[in-house]
């Protein structure tokens, strides 16, 4: 009999190679860096693709301006998995930010860690936590 891992938070699979699982995640991100913040890679595989990114704000206040992307290159080279136009302005106490699709790259298959690199940093004092899903397609 084999064994199925039970879904988890909306509908994501528990892991191994096709289904969509976390990737990578930085837990406490500083939105007003414009430097390299590396993620941590917290999947199994070799290569996945990118479906979903969502951050949840930690501490901090509003923003009037925030915008960067996540590449899977330092220096904001590479992949961006999420464009560079990004905004996170909405994120505040109690909101999810999801990264609307058409600014996620979905047809390229990465190996990297990925890197969260705002082009533009927060006005105000914020962190936040960033999770990548995708699927391993190792």
């Amino acid at each position: 009999m084999a064994l199925r891992s039970s879904p988890g938070p909306a509908g994501i699979s528990g892991g191994g190679p096709n289904s969509q699982q976390l990737i990578a995640v930085i837990r406490g991100a500083n939105f007003q860096l414009t430097t390299d913040q590396v993620m941590t890679r917290v999947f199994g595989g070799t290569s996945y693709t990118v479906t979903a990114v969502i951050a949840r704000q930690r501490t901090g206040g509003a923003s009037v301006a925030c915008a960067g992307g996540i590449y899977d290159t330092a220096a904001k080279g590479g992949n961006a998995m999420v464009s560079a136009a990004t905004s996170w302005v909405t994120l505040a106490s109690g909101v999810l930010v999801s990264v609307a699709v058409a600014n996620l790259l979905q047809t390229a298959v990465l190996a990297s860690t990925p890197i969260l690199s705002l082009t533009t940093g927060s006005t105000a004092a914020i962190t936040a936590d960033v999770l990548v899903f995708g699927i391993d397609v190792s």
